[in-house]
């Protein structure tokens, strides 16, 4: 007996000794999502362990999923059984979901030597109201005495009371165009500035929270307060700064709160006319772009606790739907929320009661501010990006006016936190206080969408940490319900840069769901005619190229293949395919001989000598041959076929139209066009080095800087260093003079701007948004050629990748992590004098080819593929684990 006993417990700690255990389970992407309504939902997993074994991987898992955690082991609602498979993703098996349905699940996995993890933690994910019905009998309530300039912003309010044990409350709501929804005083939520933007006559974005820990009880009161958002975009008070004018649409809310009692029985809680409401509110105005008003005066302290007279409100109004054929559907990204808080650095006396408080650094966001005054005292408060000679703020790249204004109670201290909007600013110039401030009694507070950080950059060379810090700050402060292109004078959801800069913003945040999220809303904003507008959702409606260019529209294509080709979002192909054929059929309209002659042209461009024809038959490839690749994936052969065809009689158009082959150029022998026709595959090859040698000639003539515009910049960057020339790029990244990124950094931009000389203008241009993110495809470079880390063409998912680092100019140590959805991969390199060290962490179930540049490489594990000796580089094959390489190289060496 004690012999089997040691049998059984050596081979039980044989089956479970697995290298790795599931963990960091999600569903659609997110963590524990409440309100979801895809009814086949995605749930994936990541792998860990304390140290990743070499050469491992999972083969196969097994998800079990029930509404009761007793139910899991013994009775589950779906059991998907052993699969053979390495995806860590994978849609919904069970029984079709239903509305408010709660799922808790389960995975467990098997490595490639046979042996099983135990059960991951629990993971749990809750269904939304997936019929418009489900609302019922909730009804859309407003004020109908709010009268802009003459009332303040609606208040609602339910009181409700609870004589039973409550085991667990949802809310289920929308506000526009902005809500704060609170029980009993206390917020519901962290996140702010909801809804996001969607196109209220196509979609109307619901929120759901559960709101169990805010329930008391006996009697309880449910606050909600409204603001405009983008949604009602009428002219602000005090003539303040906006974008566009709309008719003005009624703040209006709908709303049902769900108690689920001990006892088995439930109770709704629904918007109706026995809601109360109040327009006597201290919030005045609150403009999407001009800011904020709010008289302390009038506050309504503890309006939304049970305690609060609220005999002088009236009874709520019933309001219309926004649009009856609109469809509600749950909030897919993160939530925005408030992600790093910021100490103002400094405070400068102006004089006359006025101060400058510098944040130190340009970011979007809202601050915090703790006053005194008397009571009636009104101070205002400016937001800038940048500084007048005489120290004042200076308004001109964001629009103006734009400020606060905050009227005292004259109740000692006072905190003010802006509500329903937000800017992008560094400065902040606060306007008739009657004391001395101290630096500390502002501070500011970074917004985004909570997307996970993915990635690390730093290197010994301080521009390049500089230029990474810069992008960063940008793509953040752009980081919305959709990307905005500025935090301030637009705020609207510019396209191309979405898909330009989506490369490089993957490498270092999390935008599986949040990208997902944004396709819907560009799906949304297409024409009958296959048209994609420059802007989703399409507030403002543009005209002419302003409207619809080939660039911008593309990313109806490109942004679901990037997502496919990072995270495996292969049911986004499936939903939007007949969007995408709408657009090249758009496009092949347009097409003359299949060149597209029409469009912006290289936005932003230094050399603006390149035909708008180059830039729109550029766009219209992309299209054709990205669909192709779609097409290819859902396994629609003959349409992957078609586009293929079509991508290459575009670029067999484009040499035929604009080829020199007196000088080996393309069009006007700009930049643009050149790296446009390699990327095409325009290009003979006989005429390749060629080109590219005209390329570099040009950069070289102008001494190491790039002419490039916001569409090309990104092929630059692919060109020239898929052709071997990094040492190019990182002679243009280390400029400090005009045009480049070291010279906006020198002159003291802390984010990317709009424009190459940032502060500084120094090409007689006039000043642009200091916070723009569309030169942002060097933070691509970075990671993939400089670091080296790259997906193998085909791989989807980062299951295969070349790790190919380009060892440059005096850099002597770069190092960068990076977290797939398979984990994470570290990249590490060094070298003194002659010696090269490589160091690199390959997560469980991705396996890479490393290249090694320079003589006599070896490496302390790994397959050894070839040596390459005419290219100085030594090829490795390796799976999961870490690894190090070491050679000798030379002093210029590149990489090839």
């Amino acid at each position: 007996m004690l012999l089997f006993l040691l049998v059984l417990t050596f081979s039980l700690s044989e089956v479970w000794s697995i290298a790795f255990e599931p963990y960091n389970l999600r569903t659609q992407s997110l963590y524990e999502p409440l309100g979801i309504d895809a009814k086949i939902p995605l749930l994936s997993w990541r792998l860990q362990s304390s140290k990743i074994i070499r050469d491992t991987s999972q083969v196969a898992y097994q998800i079990r999923a029930a509404h009761h955690e007793k139910d899991l082991d013994i009775n589950p609602l779906w059991n998907s059984g052993k699969i053979s498979s390495d995806s860590t993703m994978i849609a919904w098996g069970g029984p079709m979901l239903r509305s408010r349905e709660r799922i808790l699940w389960q995975v467990r996995l098997w490595d490639n030597d046979g042996k099983t993890s135990g059960w991951s933690e629990i993971a749990s994910f809750e269904m939304g109201l997936l019929d418009v019905h489900d609302w019922d009998p909730a009804v859309w309530i407003e004020n109908k005495d709010y009268a802009t300039g003459n009332t303040s912003l609606p208040y609602f309010v339910k009181r409700f009371r609870i004589s039973s044990a409550v085991s667990s409350a949802r809310l289920w709501i929308i506000g526009l165009g902005q809500f704060v929804a609170t029980v009993n005083g206390q917020a519901v939520t962290n996140s702010v500035l909801n809804p996001g933007y969607f196109d209220w006559n196509k979609t109307i974005e619901y929120s759901t929270y559960n709101v169990t820990a805010t329930l008391k009880d006996g009697d309880n009161v449910l606050g909600v307060a409204l603001g405009k958002g983008i949604y009602r975009a009428e002219k602000p008070l005090g003539g303040r700064y906006y974008k566009f004018l709309t008719t003005p649409h009624p703040m209006k809310l709908i709303a049902q709160l769900q108690l689920n009692y001990t006892n088995g029985s439930y109770q709704y809680i629904v918007s109706d006319s026995s809601w109360l409401t109040t327009v006597t509110g201290p919030l005045l105005e609150s403009s999407w772009y001009g800011g904020e008003e709010y008289d302390a005066r009038k506050e309504l302290l503890g309006w939304d606790t049970p305690t609060y007279n609220h005999s002088t409100w009236k009874m709520a109004d019933i309001s219309s739907i926004p649009n009856p054929n609109a469809i509600y559907r749950a909030r897919e990204s993160p939530a925005i929320q408030s992600v790093e808080e910021i100490i103002a650095i400094s405070v400068t006396d102006q004089g006359n009661g006025t101060y400058i408080f510098d944040f130190g650094v340009n970011h979007a966001g809202w601050p915090k501010i703790s006053m005194r005054g008397a009571r009636g005292t009104t101070v205002t408060m400016r937001p800038a990006e940048l500084l007048n000679s005489n120290g004042t703020i200076n308004q001109v790249t964001e629009g103006t006016p734009i400020y606060d204004r905050y009227t005292f109670s004259g109740k000692g201290i006072e905190t003010y936190v802006p509500t329903f909007r937000y800017h992008g600013f560094r400065y902040l110039q606060v306007e008739n206080l009657t004391y001395v401030p101290q630096v500390n009694d502002f501070k500011s507070y970074t917004l985004r969408i909570n997307n996970d950080v993915t990635g690390t950059f730093n290197s010994s060379i301080e521009i390049l940490n500089s230029i990474h810090r810069i992008v960063n700050r940008a793509v953040q402060s752009n980081m919305f319900s959709v990307f905005t292109d500025c935090p301030h004078r637009e705020k609207l959801g510019w396209l191309e840069e979405t898909h330009l800069v989506f490369p490089a913003i993957e490498r270092f945040f999390d935008v599986q769901a949040h990208g997902r999220s944004v396709v819907r809303r560009i799906a949304e904003a297409q024409l009958s005619n296959g048209m994609v507008p420059t802007t989703a959702p399409e507030y403002p409606i543009f005209s002419g190229a302003f409207r619809d260019e080939p660039n911008w529209g593309n990313s109806i294509i490109l942004l679901p293949l990037y997502l496919y080709q990072s995270y495996g979002e292969r049911a986004l192909l499936e939903e939007f395919y007949s969007n995408m054929v709408s657009w090249v059929d758009y496009l092949t309209s347009k097409a003359e001989n299949n060149i597209v002659s029409y469009g912006l042209g290289d936005w932003y461009a230094i050399d603006q000598s390149t035909p708008v024809g180059v830039t729109g038959t550029y766009g219209y490839w992309l299209s054709a041959n990205g669909l192709a690749k779609i097409a290819n994936a859902l396994n629609k052969t003959d349409d992957a076929q078609k586009y293929s065809d079509l991508a290459s009689q575009i670029s067999s158009a484009f040499h035929r139209t604009y080829f020199n082959g007196t000088a080996h150029t393309y069009a006007t022998g700009s930049q643009a066009a050149d790296v446009f026709a390699l990327e095409m595959g325009a290009v003979p090859i006989t005429e390749q080095q060629n080109v590219i040698q005209h390329l570099i000639n040009d950069i070289r003539q102008r001494r190491n800087h790039t002419s490039a515009g916001e569409v090309s910049l990104p092929s630059w960057f692919r060109m020239l260093s898929f052709y071997g020339h990094d040492d190019v790029i990182y002679d243009f990244l280390s400029r400090t003079d005009s045009p480049s990124y070291g010279y906006a950094i020198i002159h003291g931009a802390t984010s990317l701007t709009e424009d190459w000389d940032g502060p500084a203008p120094a090409r007689g241009q006039s000043l642009s948004s200091q916070n723009h993110f569309m030169f942002g495809a060097v933070d691509e470079w970075l990671m993939r050629s400089l670091a080296g880390i790259q997906q193998a063409a085909n791989s989807i998912d980062y299951r295969v990748l070349n790790i190919k680092p380009a060892i440059v100019g005096n850099i002597s140590h770069v190092e960068v992590t990076y977290r797939t959805t398979r984990g994470w991969i570290e990249t590490q390199w060094n070298r003194v004098g002659a010696a090269f060290t490589l160091k690199a962490i390959l997560p469980y179930g991705s396996i890479a080819n490393v290249y090694v540049p320079g003589t006599n490489a070896t490496s302390d594990y790994g397959t050894l593929i070839q040596i390459r000796t005419r290219e100085a580089v030594t090829v490795f094959k390796i799976g999961s684990g870490s690894y190090t390489f070491k050679s000798i190289i030379g002093v210029n060496t590149k990489r090839n």
